[in-house]
């Protein structure tokens, strides 16, 4: 007697409970009933399996009969098959896999042959299965398999797995695979393959035995899509470029020829739309145009209104990126500007955003919600500006001014003086019955000869003021400067005259005229009119200790343009996954670029070499990619730019890379199940948990038709369909979306899992030793001896575990009627 699984006895402890305890029985014979019961069925868990010497050994012999298998090889294993029978201990059946199989009348105990499913295929999967079967689950036997390790479908390791499972080894015996020209057996590509875009792909050149060099093409009909040299290696990779110029799926062909002998392979080829942009950008002149033009055929752009909410909502709901080129803020709604970030935060739609001179900062950007989702900080520096002004200081050194008076015209002139900056100018002009200029007009940075013109003024002659204030005026006609003053210093008494047209003209020619009463007096009237009619202002000065603070001009702060034009050199950063083949080791310098200031947690791209300021910066903004040019991309900045032959692929590889990828709902991903084509939807944006979740659509196109494909819900984000597997040589073609968008579809192809006998890639073989050292097995040649000298008869194990369930399940209905039947009946 074997056990299984010994430990489950434990349970046999609970036939002790109907003896002691609150479980315990009545009388003898129902105790006896209930402990038997938990010993039965203790005995049923621990798997019980009785040993007998009547088993018969089995040898299953499965040997390689298909088309790859060398003839003379095949008949070799057959002729050893038969003396292994002879000598083995046990039965030998023969199991060949393949239509190739000569007819054999060996002393096996049984023949069989698998054919193959379809034309030119392998049935080895099968064939393996079939052995597995012949062993009895309680039985004894082993497997050897013959063969090249040339199967044609994907499931041989199921089949052998379970062989492994059961502990049977398996012995491997290598075949010689017949010789073959060269031939195309797989077609790879690298990314997606997209209009406009390289599509770079990837072919397998098989040739068993060697062969001559030759030519790859890629071919549609008999337009040549690309070419490549084959350089005769029994097993060679190939690779073939090519731009698709339609969507959809290409039929198409790769051939290789070699001394004018051609072998193909049929391939379709899913080309996906070209990267759908919304371009917002009113500044350069046709600027779309041009930029559509640096792409090229990759990228369709689109340019809606942001003012048009119903056009604008339509162009974000399909768009893969959004391009802000140059745009001032107050060009975008403030509805369609959060439109905007929602849609890149919530929905993975990708952004770039360039700036020349009214972009960014410039562009009114700051504080704005765009702002916020920029990997760079917007600068804008302030420059605080002193607008010039030209003073003339119009003394009074009449007899009337003398004593304090002319001291405190001095004090006053000095403070006025103070506040002008070098690139200011003054003048001063005193008036004592006639008039001249004590100091002409000059910089006010020469205040030593200021400063002596004053002191050399003292009180004497009459008050004529006029003639001064007609010098003042003419002297400032020819001066150039933002302002222009003129303070006239006086006691009040002067003559009379016509002051009002005089100052008004003054005033209309933007002459200010302020009037300073010093010492006090009784004449303020008229200098305050004077200071009316020359748009100034009126002082007075009693004594030293109220000097006023005399106001000739009004600092103000300016913003300065952060677009800095001139000649900048560039550097650039980041890894390949970025550029590609694009060459950045002498990236042209700049004409023009807008000043920023890299955010943490971003990525810089490119950088100028003097400030290391950020010129191309990304980062992840929610779910979807934004990235910063701090130029135009067909503007001013990067004129030098349009020689650099690799500026349009560099632009868009930019704009690929900031595109949306988790733009759709649901990525898709294609396995092979046995005979069914699996399609699995995995979400890749978060439910909302509400019935507007989308859900993923997909359909079958066959010639004239479509079929909707089923998905079944795995778990709230994976869902799958299945659909039977494409016959061999052909591919499913499939549509792939989401319920909320279906304008936005993805081309999907799923070749046929298996393929023909002379179509297998030698990389995709079993590994023989591998599986021999795996499971137990020996590794033989067609020369040795494949006699298996096993124990005669070996033991057979029959399972006990149902029939101890049976009466564990008897006993317990015996103690039931036992403890149902009256009191009175049991005694």
């Amino acid at each position: 007697m074997i056990f299984s699984a010994s430990a489950w006895w434990l349970l046999s402890l609970l036939a002790l409970l109907p003896w002691v305890g609150p479980l315990r029985g009545k009388n003898k014979l129902q105790n006896i009933l209930r402990s038997l019961a938990f010993i039965l069925l203790a005995a049923a868990m621990s798997r019980p399996h009785l040993s007998s010497d009547d088993a018969i050994f089995e040898n299953i012999v499965v040997i390689d009969t298909s088309e790859s298998v060398d003839s003379e090889a095949i008949s070799k294993a057959i002729q050893k098959a038969s003396a292994a029978a002879k000598n083995s201990q046990g039965r030998t059946h023969l199991v060949m896999a393949g239509s190739n199989a000569p007819s054999t009348n060996g002393p096996f105990a049984s023949t069989t042959q698998i054919n193959p499913a379809a034309e030119g295929s392998s049935p080895l999967s099968g064939a393996i299965a079939y052995a597995a079967g012949l062993i009895p689950r309680t039985g004894n036997g082993s497997v050897m398999i013959a063969s090249d390790g040339l199967g044609t479908r994907p499931d041989d390791a199921r089949a052998i797995s379970g062989l492994r499972s059961r502990g049977i080894p398996i012995d491997i015996v290598p075949l010689t695979s017949t010789s073959t020209s060269a031939t195309p057996v797989a077609l790879n590509w690298l990314g997606e393959l997209q209009v406009g875009s390289t599509a770079r792909l990837q072919t397998t050149i098989v040739a068993r035995g060697g062969s001559s060099a030759g030519t790859v093409t890629l071919r549609t009909g008999d337009d040549v899509l690309a070419t490549a040299k084959y350089n005769g290696n029994q097993r060679e990779s190939v690779a073939l470029e090519y731009e698709p110029s339609e969507a959809g799926f290409l039929d198409a062909e790769v051939v290789v020829d070699v001394d004018g002998k051609e072998s193909s392979l049929p391939v379709t080829l899913p080309i996906k739309q070209p990267v759908d942009v919304v371009y917002l950008g009113n500044l350069q002149e046709n600027a779309s145009q041009q930029l559509s033009k640096v792409l090229g055929p990759g990228f369709k752009i689109t340019t809606p209104d942001p003012a048009d909410a119903n056009s604008y909502g339509k162009a974000l709901a399909t768009a893969d990126l959004v391009v802000l080129d140059d745009l001032a803020a107050d060009t975008v709604p403030a509805e369609a500007e959060r439109e905007l970030v929602n849609a890149v935060a919530n929905e993975g739609l990708g952004m770039v955003m360039s700036g020349g001179r009214s972009g960014f900062g410039s562009g009114g950007w700051h504080d704005h919600p765009v702002e916020t989702m920029l990997p760079v900080e917007l600068v804008q520096k302030e420059e605080k500006r002193d607008p010039s002004t030209s003073l003339v200081i119009v003394i009074d050194t009449s007899g009337s001014m003398s004593g304090v008076r002319v001291q405190l015209a001095k004090e006053v002139s000095r403070l006025a003086m103070r506040r002008l900056m070098p690139h200011d100018k003054v003048g001063i002009v005193e008036f004592f019955g006639a008039k001249r200029w004590a100091a002409p007009l000059q910089p006010a940075s020469n205040q030593i000869e200021l400063q002596r013109a004053l002191n050399r003024m003292d009180a004497g002659g009459g008050t004529v003021i006029l003639p001064a204030l007609e010098e003042a005026f003419y002297g400032l006609q020819n001066i150039d400067t933002r302002y222009k003053h003129v303070l006239v210093l006086t006691d009040g008494g002067v003559e009379a005259g016509d002051f009002e047209s005089l100052m008004r003209r003054m005033g209309s020619e933007g002459i200010n005229v302020s009037t300073v009463l010093c010492g006090g007096g009784y004449h303020s009237e008229f200098l305050v009119n004077i200071s009316n009619w020359g748009k100034g202002r009126f002082y007075n000065v009693p004594n030293r200790f109220n000097l006023p603070e005399i106001l000739l001009k009004q600092p103000s702060t300016a913003k300065l343009p952060s677009y800095r034009p001139g000649v900048h050199n560039v550097r650039a950063r980041g890894g390949s996954g970025w550029w590609g083949t694009v060459d950045t080791s002498s990236v042209p310098v700049l004409a023009g670029y807008v000043e920023t200031k890299p955010r943490a947690g971003s990525e810089v791209l490119l950088e100028t070499v003097e400030g290391n300021h950020p010129v191309l910066a990304t980062w992840r903004y929610g779910l979807g990619r934004v990235t910063t040019l701090a130029t135009e991309p067909v503007g001013e900045g990067t004129k030098p730019w349009r020689d650099w032959k690799d500026y349009g692929e560099a632009l868009a590889r930019i704009m690929e890379r900031s595109a949306a990828d988790t733009r759709d709902p649901f990525r898709f991903e294609i396995e092979y199940d046995g005979a069914e084509t699996v399609l699995h939807a995995i979400r890749q944006r978060p439910r909302t948990g509400t019935q507007d979740d989308p859900v993923p659509v997909a359909k079958l196109l066959d010639e004239s038709d479509s079929v909707e494909l089923t998905f079944v819900a795995r778990s709230p984000d994976r869902f799958v369909a299945r659909t039977p597997n494409a016959p061999v040589g052909e591919s499913l073609r499939i549509m792939a979306g989401a319920s909320s968008t279906p304008t936005r579809v993805e081309p999907l192809v799923a070749n046929s899992p298996v393929v023909k006998e002379n179509s297998v890639d030698p990389g995709n073989a079993l590994d023989l030793d591998a599986l021999a050292q795996s499971a137990d097995g020996r590794i033989l040649t067609l020369d040795s001896d494949w006699s298996n000298n096993g124990e005669p008869g070996g033991k057979r194990l029959r399972p006990l575990a149902s029939w101890l369930f049976a009466a564990a399940l008897i006993v317990f209905l015996c103690e039931l009627i036992w403890r149902r039947k009256p009191q009175a009946s049991r005694l």
